[in-house]
């Protein structure tokens, strides 16, 4: 496993980015106070263009960037010239928060916590990698710290007996279809709203500060609620509709309904962990040939009514099974 190497950071670009634009900036600030060129535009900022550039190069050259590599007795941390070595129980695991303004979705941060011996939790940006980049690297994390402390034998010995599982997948699938129509109505309605009251204060009373404001705020509502709340239920909803009413798992297959899965046909499996609050559950299953399975399992909501409560045990179960048949397990983690 040791040539498993991730290039955590892009510090270097963002760095070079920003010392170029303020450089560029300040350089054409202060040309301007000098009164013998003031005045040559074209002087100016092929002068500011330079220095700016100049100082990029330098921004590259000072800045550092992170690289993580994995191996069978631990992980390093490598920043410029410190290498820092670390047991995989140093892992302290991941952050993934999505950020909002006003309602607007403005982009996810990504973070991997890592304990010193001191017992101070360092967090490092990861941003810079891609959701699968930023899930495999928190899964070779994860999965080696848990094999190292499996007792592979008794795991083997579990598989031995079959594991099934009944989901009420009609029930589920029932309260999402319903929350999808609520919300569409709602939105609907919305929309309805904007175009009488913007017909009103149009066509008939364009003095008409009501209908101005309701146009206005309800269309705005209307927006938000659209990219935010409707289009998101509206594909989990397509994705839930695979929901499996019967899940079965023994030492060499896994069987959703009537589609079996052997183990030596499955490439590997990603499924969103049943803590994650921030994503719907959902498993993808990909085999060798290259085919793609997924099964929506719900998101998580207050009553557990549009989700599967037994989604953790299906979770920790898969994840255990590709331990055992060599699979790999990823986690999605958005």
């Amino acid at each position: 496993m040791n040539d498993k190497k991730f290039r955590i950071s892009r510090n270097k670009r963002t760095a070079a980015t920003w010392i170029m634009i303020l450089g560029f900036i300040c350089t054409l600030l202060i040309l301007t106070t000098i009164d013998d060129i003031n005045e040559n535009y074209s002087l100016c900022f092929l002068i500011a263009a330079v220095v700016a550039a100049g100082l990029a190069f330098l921004g590259t050259l000072l800045v550092k960037e992170y690289y993580l590599q994995i191996f069978d007795d631990g992980f390093e941390l490598t920043k410029g010239k410190k290498v820092t070595k670390y047991p995989y129980s140093a892992f302290a695991g991941s952050e993934v928060n999505r950020h909002y303004l006003n309602g607007i979705y403005t982009g996810t941060s990504r973070e991997i916590c890592i304990r010193e011996a001191s017992g101070i939790k360092r967090e490092i940006n990861a941003n810079s990698l891609s959701k699968a980049k930023f899930a495999e690297v928190v899964s070779y994390l994860d999965r080696t710290k848990y094999t190292e402390s499996l007792n592979m034998e008794a795991a083997v010995e579990y598989f031995k007996e079959r594991h099934d599982l009944t989901v009420p997948n009609e029930s589920i699938i029932g309260a999402n279809k319903k929350d999808v129509i609520i919300r569409n109505s709602f939105v609907a309605g919305l929309f309805i709203a904007f175009l009488v009251a913007l017909i009103y204060y149009l066509v008939i009373d364009n003095d008409s500060v009501l209908a101005m404001v309701i146009f206005i705020i309800s269309g705005i509502a209307a927006v938000l609620m659209l990219f935010t709340d409707t289009v998101p239920d509206i594909l989990n909803y397509k994705k839930i509709k695979n929901l499996p009413a019967r899940i079965g798992v023994d030492r060499y297959s896994l069987k959703m309904d009537d589609k079996t899965f052997g183990a030596d046909d499955v490439l590997n499996i990603s499924m969103v962990p049943a803590n994650y609050e921030i994503l719907p559950r959902e498993m993808i299953i990909i085999n060798k040939s290259g085919e793609k399975y997924e099964y929506g399992f719900g998101k998580i909501d207050y009553k557990n009514r549009r989700t599967y409560s037994e989604y953790g045990r299906v979770y920790n179960t898969l994840e255990l099974w590709c331990i055992v048949n060599n699979i790999k397990f990823m986690k999605i983690l958005g």
